[in-house]
């Protein structure tokens, strides 16, 4: 490579997915100038795909290049739930008992940050209680789960475009915002605590330093934790104890629960299929009490009920939403598959490290160690029991105890865990490598613990706290 150019800027940001985007939206708003560093282009590219590979250690898992994505919107452009028909995907928070005594500040600091977000996203109403959303009147509303810890609650479903097309336009439009495609950071210099630049290759062989006061990585949970262990003096920045690409977490789904409706259960369920309130795009799920969480240590879990189609209908009925809609669900379908995500805690074990043999640019692939654990499985298996009982008065419930979750929800997190003290997590409240001045995380990877829920929610809320934060000048 040859020495082409440095750039200079007040906020250098590596990503850019939802995380990235936001924070280069806040802050060019509020007139600060923003270099943001995409490794891929605004279309698909194989070619920085390619980048995304690495090695896996442990148990059955889909891979480091099929999960992750090097393109203009990040993990957004994977997304395959359909909204009235275009790409989108669920929405919700975190629970409080997610939050609450697990990180380092309580799930009301969220709050605000969440209502800014769902606006943001283009959602309709802050509100995931499933009353806010039943119209008795149509036949949509919650059924009753007999206090079994079972209870009803909501995710809005949201298109991609809605985030992604207005926070492009406002980032072209500023006059103060460089979009830098096919833009691949190796390396993070510092000098005397502080990242000094980004060192950044490219396919056509051009080398750039970016220059900036304060960097942000918001690359993924696998790709900032890669970044922090390949930069510094070796050991890694902000890994003085260790903890850089610990506490990797997925949101394992489980599917060893079977529903058999008893007759008119199909209508009353309704509610637990896609359906548009208010021009909103609702989809009933089944949740824990946070008491039932805790009693039985269980993990936090949110089911969905997905139609099982009957044998000899396959060639012409489809799965997944709009099951409640058909006239005759119980000759179509056989039974409803209860699809659980599932909270996966963070493991010291669970990581990611450097692997042995380097990219085309010379950086050393990551190599991901995971297992679901023994414990957790235990903890699966109470929970596949609470649920069957709430679920006992809508019909025959079948539950096979022998099977194992797919892990590949592509959900990565936990990497960069957050904590006050640098001896139990790698970035402070704010998001601040522990050590290194200038240096942010923003992202999954900073998650503590990540409960059952889609994480882009809490993501883009966690990057409007952030913005706030590096416009505020603190630090």
């Amino acid at each position: 490579m040859t020495h082409a150019s440095t750039v200079d800027t007040d906020v250098c940001i590596v990503g850019a997915g939802p995380a990235g985007l936001v924070v280069a939206r806040e802050l060019v708003a509020r007139g600060r100038e923003v270099v943001l560093l995409e490794s891929g282009a605004e279309e698909p590219d194989d070619e920085a795909d390619a980048l995304n590979d690495g090695d896996v250690v442990g148990d059955r898992y889909a891979g480091l290049r099929v999960t992750r994505r090097r393109q203009v919107g990040g993990a957004m452009q994977s997304w395959n739930t359909p909204v009235r028909g275009a790409p989108g995907a669920k929405w919700v928070p975190l629970d409080r008992v997610d939050v609450d005594g697990r990180w380092p500040f309580d799930g009301a600091t969220l709050r605000p940050y969440y209502e800014r977000a769902q606006t943001l996203c283009g959602l309709g109403p802050y509100a995931y209680d499933a009353a806010s959303w039943a119209r008795p009147e149509t036949g949509r509303a919650p059924v009753q789960l007999e206090g079994h810890g079972l209870v009803s609650r909501v995710y809005q479903l949201g298109a991609r475009q809605a985030l992604l097309g207005p926070t492009l336009q406002r980032l072209r439009e500023s006059g103060n915002a460089t979009l830098l495609t096919r833009a691949t950071v190796t390396r993070l210099a510092t000098e005397a605590w502080r990242v000094r630049h980004a060192v950044v290759a490219s396919p056509d062989g051009v080398r750039r330093l970016v220059r900036a006061r304060r960097f942000v990585l918001a690359a993924g949970a696998v790709e900032n934790a890669r970044l922090l262990l390949a930069s510094g003096d070796g050991a890694g920045l902000g890994n003085a104890w260790g903890l850089v690409g610990r506490g990797f977490m997925e949101h394992p789904r489980d599917t060893a629960i079977t529903l058999f409706p008893r007759p008119g259960a199909y209508r009353d369920l309704g509610f637990y299929d896609a359906h548009v309130v208010d021009g909103t795009t609702i989809l009933g799920r089944l949740a824990l009490d946070a008491n039932t969480v805790r009693a039985h240590d269980l993990p936090n879990a949110s089911g969905t009920l997905l139609p099982r189609i009957r044998q000899w209908g396959a060639r012409w009925l489809r799965g997944g939403h709009g099951w409640s809609r058909r006239r005759a669900p119980r000759l179509a379908y056989d039974g409803l598959t209860v699809l659980l995500n599932v909270e996966q805690r963070p493991h010291a074990d669970n990581r990611v490290v450097l692997g042995r043999r380097g990219d085309v640019y010379g950086v050393p692939v990551p190599e991901l160690h995971w297992r679901w654990h023994t414990e957790e499985h235990a903890r699966l298996v109470r929970l596949r029991a609470v649920v069957a009982r709430g679920l006992a008065s809508l019909g025959r419930v079948h539950v096979r105890d022998d099977a194992s979750p797919d892990p590949n929800a592509h959900h990565h997190a936990g990497t960069t865990r957050m904590h006050e003290d640098p001896r139990e997590g790698v970035v402070d409240a704010d998001g601040r490598v522990h050590a290194v001045e200038n240096l942010y995380v923003a992202g999954a990877s900073v998650f503590p613990t990540a409960g059952f829920a889609n994480p882009t929610l809490t993501i883009v809320a966690l990057a409007l706290r952030l913005a706030d934060h590096l416009a505020a000048g603190e630090r």
